[in-house]
């Protein structure tokens, strides 16, 4: 089959334009975790976003679950309308629970900007990974078939240094871009004892890489981008709605909402 041409994403990228409007932004997030109750919070959301109103009436976990996932099928559904290619759309389901899957049909579509995506995603899946199995000292041999190839370091960039301290692998990892995010987490791991900056760091990581999209004309690259910024926008939002439901301490739920697309 032949591959369209990027104009024939023409209209494509102007609707995807027009939404890219209704994303909230990390300011209303940090905002609405602000709030006194899960119902306040979230109707701060939808003042900003463009959701159905339902938000706005959710009262339990079991609420937001069913509307998280209706939101999910309502996403996938645009997204197959204007995806002209079907593998494109195959990415976008398994970009979350099969990497691996989603970058090697990247990579035959040879579309770089999303294969480059994908090539991030595996090196920071492979950092997270070191990260934990350090942390818990476990011996190298237990995460030497875990992490992956594919991404832009190869996995003994990490193992050959297994054996160092955190601050002498930054030392190693000096040329790559990760170094200023690797010393970031390990501040807060030292600090605070907690992952959560590593979470979040790494979510911030790709969806700041997502945002060169904007400035793609034409092309399935901004439709990818925008769909990868939907699914963040609604982690974000199962975020605040569960800590509210729980009453987290908005300081505490703050440092879990990382950036948004808008």
């Amino acid at each position: 089959m032949k591959r369209p041409s990027r104009l024939d994403y023409a209209f494509a990228i102007g609707r995807i334009r027009v939404l890219e409007k209704g994303l909230v932004s990390s300011a209303v997030f940090r905002e609405a975790a602000d709030e006194r109750d899960v119902s306040s919070a979230l109707k701060m959301i939808f003042d900003a976003g463009s959701f159905l109103d339902e938000i706005t009436e959710i009262r339990n976990s079991e609420e937001l679950d069913l509307f998280l996932a209706n939101e999910e099928r309502q996403l996938l559904k645009m997204l197959s309308e204007v995806l002209i290619e079907t593998e494109l759309l195959r990415i976008m389901t398994y970009e979350a629970s099969e990497p691996m899957t989603a970058f090697s049909v990247a990579h035959r579509l040879d579309y770089p900007f999303i294969s480059d995506y994908f090539r991030h995603r595996i090196d920071l899946g492979n950092f997270k990974m070191f990260f934990r199995a350090k942390y818990s000292a476990l011996p190298k041999e237990r995460i030497e078939k875990l992490l992956l190839t594919g991404g832009f370091y190869s996995p003994d960039l990490l193992l050959n240094n297994f054996d160092l301290s955190y601050s002498e692998i930054a030392e190693k990892i000096h040329f790559t871009p990760y170094r200023k995010l690797w010393e970031a987490v390990v501040d807060a791991i030292e600090e605070k004892e907690t992952f959560v900056e590593l979470e979040r760091s790494f979510e911030d990581y790709l969806i700041r890489y997502l945002k060169k999209a904007k400035y793609i004309v034409f092309g399935p690259e901004p439709i990818f981008a925008y769909g990868l910024a939907k699914r963040r926008e609604l982690s974000l939002v199962r975020i605040l709605g569960v800590g509210k439901l729980n009453h987290i301490p908005s300081e505490i739920l703050k440092e879990r909402l990382g950036e948004t697309y808008a």
